[in-house]
C-alpha cells in the first residue's frame, strides 16, 4: 500500500486503544501473527484514506485520530456514514464483498493508521481461523447500527439526531470525566451525519446551549448535562 511502511505501525501491545480494537480479541498467536503483517502511516487533516469506485486493498484500523467515511452527490453535498475512531477497523465491507468503495474516507485531524493488506489478511484468516467469527460478529453489528440509523433517521426529530451525533463524537480522552467534549467536528459534519440542514443543525445547537446542556468553545463542545442529552437523544428509550 503506498506509503505505509513497517516502521511506521503502531505497537498494538502498548496502544492505550487497545480494548476497543478487535485485536485485544485475538489469541497470543494471532497477536503476533497480526502485528508481524501490519503496516502503518499517519494521514494529515482532511487527507483522502480511499476514494470511491477504487478497488479495496486490505483493511484499515484507527490508531489515533479518527476517519470519516462518506459519500458525495452530483452537486458535492457529503453524506457521512461512519466516524471511525481509535481501535476501529474499516474498508472490510468492500473488501469482502469483492467490490468497488461505495464511499470516499478522509481523516479528522491528524490521524495514525495501520493497514494489512487483502494477501496478507487471507492468509492471516487462514492461519487463525476463528478471527472470522470476529469480522462475522463486526460486520453483523454494523448492518445493526446502520439499520437502527435508517429507522432514526426516518422517525426521529432533528433535535435527537443532532445529540445521538454529539454522544458518539465524545473523545476518548474525555469519555469517563463530568465534561465529556467533542473536538473537531464541524457544524457542517453534523448536518452530514444527521441527513439534516445545516440551518436547522445551528438551530438546535443553539437550543441546547441554551438549555445548559452544551457550552460551546472554540475548538470543541463541551457537554454540561450528559443525562439530559442521552434522553434527547433516545426520548422513548427504557430507563
Amino acid at each position: 500500500m503506498d506509503r505505509f511502511t513497517k516502521n511506521q505501525a503502531p505497537d498494538c501491545g502498548i496502544c492505550r486503544f487497545r480494548t476497543s480494537c478487535f485485536y485485544n480479541k485475538l489469541d497470543a498467536q494471532a497477536q503476533k501473527a497480526w502485528n508481524s503483517i501490519k503496516l502503518g502511516r499517519k494521514f494529515s487533516d482532511e487527507e483522502g484514506i480511499y476514494a470511491e469506485f477504487q478497488k479495496p486493498l486490505g483493511v484499515y484500523t484507527v490508531c489515533k485520530g479518527r476517519a470519516k467515511v462518506f459519500s458525495t452527490d452530483a452537486k458535492g453535498q457529503q453524506m457521512i456514514t461512519w466516524i471511525r475512531h481509535p481501535g476501529e477497523t474499516f474498508g472490510h465491507i468492500a473488501l469482502f464483498s469483492e467490490n468497488d468503495y461505495l464511499c470516499n474516507s478522509r481523516a479528522m485531524g491528524e490521524t495514525v493508521l495501520s493497514f494489512v493488506d487483502r494477501k496478507n489478511l487471507e492468509q492471516f484468516l487462514n492461519d487463525h481461523p476463528k478471527t472470522y467469527k470476529l469480522f462475522l460478529t463486526k460486520v453483523s453489528m454494523e448492518m445493526r447500527t446502520l439499520q437502527l440509523k435508517l429507522k432514526d433517521t426516518a422517525y426521529k426529530p432533528a433535535r435527537s439526531k443532532v445529540a445521538r451525533a454529539l454522544l458518539n463524537a465524545i473523545s476518548y480522552k474525555s469519555k469517563d470525566t463530568s465534561t465529556p467534549a467533542i473536538h473537531g467536528l464541524k457544524r457542517t459534519e453534523i448536518a452530514e451525519i444527521t441527513g439534516l440542514a445545516l440551518e436547522t443543525v445551528v438551530r438546535t445547537l443553539a437550543e441546547l446551549e441554551k438549555r445548559s446542556v452544551i457550552k460551546r468553545e472554540t475548538k470543541a463542545i463541551k457537554i454540561l448535562d450528559h443525562a439530559t442529552l442521552t434522553r434527547i437523544a433516545d426520548p422513548h428509550a427504557k430507563r
